[in-house]
């Protein structure tokens, strides 16, 4: 089959042939209609993300829309190693992929499903009906999209953190309530944006290091009520992989710190989050930005900023 194979870590993926997958048990070959090269999809193509265990030569991509042997659109995910999503064909699991709607097309749902998942499954998991969410690095696809998430999931209200001002003015357009520049002093801005309490219930931090640091030295300075503690929420470090935590922050306020990525969650929500999410996109609450090319470009359009769906 031809693919798009990472033959150096060091170089975007070629398009090139590769053997064809083996359907073991508990899986069947499908035609791929459609895949995503998310952040996590680059990372990994880079061997830079904290999952990688491949060695070259591989296939990237951790999901998309196939056609099952019975013919039906479905998501699909969890490939093995050296195989990806980004190939004409993929091995899937048989009983977890996610019926595609009609109305939504091949490519919008590729697109849509990881960005949107590492808000949903999250924002699910910690009921988000009623709260004041605060997204930090909001003005990428997957921020936009947690905007668009927690006001699909009923939060009160959500503001937006970013420096990008027309990614900030977007997120306006998607349902923000409020736009916050991030900077060094963000305590005053916050509280205001917060709305007449100046409380926030959840943080999705999209960017750690030292954004998310000045975020979380602001909600200190801000005073959290212990009766209403902050869940802040690690997703991506788009700002630096590391971030300087005192100890006293802590201990001396009602934040709780924790991740959601890989391994972090258990998988059998993601079925039920995948079929939330399609029916929200129909029904016009989730949308997404992004540009299709064939697979046999990827080459050249492995860098482009936007998101990018490569179709076989």
């Amino acid at each position: 089959m031809r693919a798009a194979v990472v033959t150096d870590t060091n170089q975007p993926p070629h398009y090139a042939e590769f053997a064809d997958p083996v359907a073991g048990p508990g899986r069947v070959e499908a035609e791929v209609l459609a895949s995503a090269v998310h952040v996590i999809v680059q990372t990994i193509a880079a061997g830079q993300h904290y999952s990688s265990a491949v060695t070259p030569p591989f296939v990237p991509g951790l999901d998309g829309v196939v056609r099952l042997p019975d013919g039906r659109r479905a998501y699909a995910a969890g490939v093995q190693a050296p195989y990806g999503m980004l190939a004409e064909r993929a091995a899937v699991l048989a009983g977890t992929a996610v019926e595609v709607p009609d109305g939504l097309s091949d490519a919008a749902a590729a697109a849509l499903v990881n960005p949107a998942a590492s808000s949903w499954i999250p924002l699910s998991r910690l009921g988000a009906e009623g709260a004041t969410v605060l997204v930090v690095g909001a003005t990428g696809t997957s921020g936009l999209l947690a905007v668009q998430t927690a006001r699909a999931l009923g939060a009160a209200r959500v503001v937006a953190a970013g420096r990008n001002a027309a990614g900030l003015a977007r997120a306006s357009e998607l349902g923000a309530d409020a736009t916050v520049t991030l900077g060094d002093d963000l305590a005053a801005p916050l509280a205001e944006a917060a709305g007449p309490d100046g409380a926030y219930d959840i943080v999705l931090d999209y960017l750690w290091g030292p954004a998310a640091s000045a975020v979380l030295q602001a909600l200190v300075a801000n005073k959290v009520d212990p009766h209403r503690p902050v869940r802040f929420i690690n997703i991506g470090n788009l700002a630096g992989a590391e971030l300087p935590l005192a100890a006293a922050t802590l201990r001396s306020t009602a934040i709780q710190v924790s991740g959601h990525g890989i391994g972090s969650f258990p998988t059998e929500l993601m079925s039920p989050g995948v079929g939330a999410m399609f029916a929200a996109a129909v029904e016009g609450r989730l949308t997404v930005d992004f540009v299709e090319r064939p697979l046999s470009e990827v080459e050249s359009a492995w860098d482009l900023p936007e998101r990018l769906v490569l179709v076989p």
